[in-house]
């Protein structure tokens, strides 16, 4: 027997109430439509739960000791929604991030700026290259950089849409001068990174389209925190997503060499 719980909650309103019409009123219905589901419900269940008159309703016995369970079932589901719609105004509880590691800052200010605007939540913020299985690991939110997920168990939202740059010190460029074509970046130390910007300097563009270098890596890190620091201390031109640099950009820390020669976009996604 398949019961409609919408036929559950009229009828514990009516049974509350002691009419069709107040019911109609409190569900925002109108009273036939009130009257309908009653009689539905009593049609699947095969007893009469109500004695109609012109001018009242009420519960026969059966429907006494039926109004009895339902009633508990209602005010479960009103609290259940309640919660909910009480968790959606007001976060609370734990959240489980995974982020990349080293990311000069930014993520971290956006997660300062969450808490502090929500002091119930608890953040665990894991800083990992490593692509988690979310579900498995009980991720609550994973930030990762390139092409949004594949899997259609996954919501992606594009946060930022930034994009890969070469970045050098003044103190560098000063003492070794400014490359003018990706060519003779051969002729430059460069500060090679894994795993953030993968494969940067092998991807190459110049005017003439992709362009093959034999590279002297001065340093190669899997950290962008340490290859920004390591481009800011004058040891060689590094590649880097430039939300990640943005700051020393502008303070005129670093310099962009070479613009548009590491191709594509570089989003960040909130998956």
């Amino acid at each position: 027997m398949k019961l409609d719980l919408n036929d559950l909650v009229v009828f514990t309103e009516v049974a509350r109430r002691g009419s069709f019409t107040a019911a109609g009123r409190e569900l925002d219905l109108p009273a036939s439509a009130v009257s309908r589901r009653v009689a539905r419900l009593e049609e699947r269940l095969g007893m009469r739960l109500l004695n109609r008159t012109t001018r009242s309703v009420g519960l026969t016995d059966a429907g006494r000791i039926y109004y009895g369970r339902t009633a508990t079932i209602r005010q479960e589901v009103d609290d259940a929604l309640r919660a909910v719609r009480e968790f959606q105004e007001t976060p609370a509880g734990r959240l489980r991030v995974t982020a990349p590691p080293d990311d000069g800052g930014v993520i971290w200010a956006m997660f300062a700026e969450f808490l502090r605007d929500h002091p119930d939540v608890e953040l665990e913020l894991i800083h990992t290259l490593e692509r988690l299985d979310l579900i498995k690991e009980g991720i609550d939110v994973a930030l990762r950089g390139g092409s949004p997920p594949d899997s259609t168990q996954l919501c992606a939202t594009k946060l930022v849409d930034s994009r890969f740059v070469l970045v050098a010190s003044p103190r560098y460029l000063e003492a070794r001068g400014v490359p003018t074509h990706p060519a003779e970046l051969a002729e430059h130390a460069c500060i090679a990174m894994d795993n953030w910007v993968p494969n940067a300097f092998s991807a190459l563009l110049g005017p003439e389209g992709p362009v093959r270098v034999d590279l002297r890596n001065r340093l190669r890190t899997n950290s962008q925190e340490t290859a920004r620091k390591a481009a800011i201390d004058g040891l060689g031109i590094a590649p880097m997503v430039a939300f990640t640099c943005w700051r020393e950009l502008r303070s005129g820390a670093l310099v962009e060499v070479l613009p548009g020669a590491l191709p594509g976009p570089a989003p960040m996604w909130a998956i």
